[in-house]
């Protein structure tokens, strides 16, 4: 057989194998074995690595909560995680965890020496958004737990999730307060706030119509009315001129619609004021007493009523009066005086003669004098006055001689009932006496200030028949002036003087002292007036129990507890309070009383107590010697000429005045402090005897 030819090869040539160098192979075979070598090393290594890691790293736990969608931890050497768990080496770390609508978690902690240790972490919430709305729309002002978010609407309002108190207020609406609970996770939430009306539809209608209508002392126009009005206590009163004023009082609750009963108005009894000149004359209308002139009263109309006055010295007048209903009628009746002859024989000569505190004349005087008793007054600088009661008789001529005696020859055992000061203000001697001053716990309208104690006035004292009055403060200081009331006068000379302090009253005191020759009560200290100690017998501020004892004492009786009696009301024009004449000044009066007078009245106006006193009761309050203070309870002691603490911040103001209504304040022994000057608050003097 023919072998193929390879044409690579020469023709003929024979090609034979050959062997690898030896060497070559022995080196790649060396090789592979290091390399194996190498790596089984470092797998051995890493294995010694992993489990030195294993039982040298600690046990760490990480607890989120709420669970967080990705957790990371981060740290060398890096934190193994086993079946929930981080096996992690001694040392420093980064944590973070998040979690949809929630705050990213990202902190550094710090892994203890502990062999197992558990941290646990809250996420927090993202805040969420709030669109508030209100009705009504506008005026809704919101407040978030105590911080203003200024009036509703609100968009896009961001709170932290959390619960919250809501408060929303508007003008003429309830207050609104709710628990706001914020989800957060930048959810947006919406609230719609509605306001509940804080008033209700009233309708008042009267018969007759067209009446006026107040309520609270606000005029709210004519019947029939419908008036919104918020929630609360009401009081209407309803005027006409022809019928009875027309008082009720009522209640709104919010929301809730109100129709008042219909009012029908009683025909109106007529007002009538009647004067007489000379003033003080008793008033009987239809045979029933009224008090005295000037007096103001309502009666009956449509019929006669048969109207007398009588003054001692006078002869009666009378009088029939018709009135139409509603009608306000003044009259004026001239009484004719019955009159007597009074011969006066007065020694020495020049002395002064005065009738009633008004001059007369001197020394020997013939007088055509009223026949009424009156009061005659002889005097003259270094004599002891001499004041009796003399009643001229008609047609039968009267001789009054009298002789002054030198001061000298004063006794002590039988001072002057009356004296008079050279601005000629009349004071009466009282001698004082033992009493329960204040007011019993249980009394209606007792204040806490009027508690009870015993007293003894042993030192006979002068008080002032009358409230000082412009005419006598203005000879003091004459700058004064007392002002006025919403347009009514308070500055006419027989007027009680006002708007001044204590201090401006003791310092009038003073005045007088000075001018009589007597040692002055008051002495001004590092800028404040105080008293001496004892006190002398100059002028002064009548002490808080002497001013009690004079205002109080009635004969035959217990302390008196008004002036005009026991109860409240008065049923007769006694003195000068807050009445019909001032409702048109002040919110508060004594219904169905009318004494004539908006504001004060001329001083002794109205009958004097038991005491010959005027005006104790009323017309203006008066300050007192004493600074304010209070008494023991139940105290045993009695006290003796009592004159008030050495020290106190303010002083006492005791009585009534034109501005003076309730049933609390009207009380004789009703007290009252203060250190500024008042439109309502004057004073009167008093003095001991020597």
């Amino acid at each position: 057989m023919k072998r193929r030819s390879d044409p690579a090869v020469p023709h003929g040539e024979v090609i034979r194998p050959v062997a690898l160098p030896e060497t070559a192979s022995r080196k790649s075979k060396h090789l592979g074995r290091r390399l194996m070598t190498l790596a089984g090393a470092l797998v051995f290594l890493s294995l010694v690595l992993v489990l030195i890691h294993v039982f040298t790293s600690k046990s760490l736990q990480i607890e989120i909560d709420p669970p967080a969608d990705s957790i990371s931890l981060r740290g060398m050497p890096w934190p193994v995680h086993v079946q929930g768990r981080y096996l992690v080496r001694p040392g420093n770390y980064r944590l973070e965890a998040r979690r949809a609508g929630y705050h990213p978690l990202e902190l550094e902690i710090q892994v203890g020496t502990q062999a197992s240790q558990t941290l646990a972490f809250s996420l927090l919430k993202l805040p969420g958004y709030l669109d508030i709305t209100s009705a009504p729309e506008r005026g809704v002002y919101i407040q978030i737990d105590n911080t203003s978010f200024g009036s509703a609407p609100i968009q896009r309002l961001q709170l932290e999730a959390g619960t919250y108190v809501l408060q929303a207020t508007a003008n003429r609406y309830l207050p609104y307060t709710r628990q706001l609970v914020i989800e957060g996770k930048h959810k947006q939430q919406d609230l719609e706030i509605q306001l509940q009306p804080g008033w209700a539809e009233v309708s008042i209608d009267s018969q007759p119509p067209h009446v006026e209508a107040w309520l609270d002392g606000t005029r709210h126009g004519q019947t029939p009315l419908r008036l919104e009005l918020m929630a609360g206590e009401y009081r209407l009163n309803l005027h006409h001129p022809d019928y009875l004023p027309y008082t009720v009082d009522f209640l709104v609750v919010a929301d809730q619609p109100l129709v008042l009963p219909l009012a029908k108005l009683q025909a109106g009894t007529a007002h009538v004021r009647i004067t007489s000149i000379p003033s003080g004359a008793s008033v009987t209308i239809d045979s029933l007493d009224k008090g005295q002139t000037p007096l103001s009263l309502a009666l009956a109309p449509n019929t006669d009523h048969r109207i007398t006055l009588t003054k001692p010295g006078y002869r009666p007048g009378h009088q029939i009066l018709e009135i139409e209903p509603g009608q306000q009628k003044t009259f004026t009746m001239h009484l004719e005086a019955m009159l007597g002859t009074v011969i006066v024989q007065a020694t020495p000569e020049d002395a002064e003669v005065l009738v009633e505190g008004k001059t007369a004349g001197r020394g020997k005087l013939r007088l055509e004098l009223p026949s009424a008793p009156q009061r005659l007054e002889v005097r003259k600088p270094g004599y002891l006055s001499h004041t009796q009661t003399i009643t001229p008789l008609v047609d039968t001529p009267q001789v009054i001689a009298v002789t002054l005696k030198p001061a000298a020859a004063q006794s002590r055992q039988d001072p002057p009932a009356r004296i008079t000061t050279h601005q000629g203000e009349t004071l009466i001697r009282l001698d004082g006496g033992t009493f329960s001053m204040g007011a019993p716990r249980r009394e209606q309208g007792r204040r806490t200030n009027e508690t009870q104690h015993g007293v003894a006035l042993q030192r006979p004292f002068y008080i002032a028949v009358r409230e000082v009055t412009n005419a006598h403060f203005s000879a003091f200081m004459p700058s004064h002036h007392s002002g006025s009331y919403r347009g009514h006068d308070l500055s006419a000379p027989d007027l009680p003087a006002v708007n001044l302090t204590w201090d401006d009253a003791v310092r009038y005191c003073n005045w007088l002292s000075e001018r009589e020759g007597l040692e002055p009560v008051y002495e001004e200290k590092n800028g404040t007036w105080v008293a001496k100690t004892p006190l002398p017998a100059g002028y002064r501020l009548p002490t808080e129990s002497e001013w009690e004892w004079a205002a109080r004492w009635r004969p035959g009786r217990m302390l008196a507890k008004y002036a005009w009696g026991d109860e409240y009301p008065p049923l007769e024009v006694t003195g000068n309070y807050a009445d019909h004449a001032a409702s048109g000044l002040l919110e508060d009066i004594i219904d169905g009383y009318d004494d004539g007078f908006a504001v004060a009245a001329p001083v002794g106006s109205f009958r004097p107590n038991p005491l010959g006193l005027f005006d104790l009761d009323g017309n203006v309050a008066e300050w007192c010697h004493d600074y304010h203070s209070i008494y023991p309870a139940l105290s045993e002691e009695t006290y003796i000429d009592p004159a008030g603490p050495a020290t106190g911040s303010k002083h006492v103001i005791r009585g009534a005045s034109w501005m003076r209504s309730t049933l609390s304040s009207t009380r004789l022994s009703y007290r009252d402090q203060d250190n500024k000057p008042h439109v309502d608050v004057g004073f009167r003097i008093a003095r001991y005897l020597d």
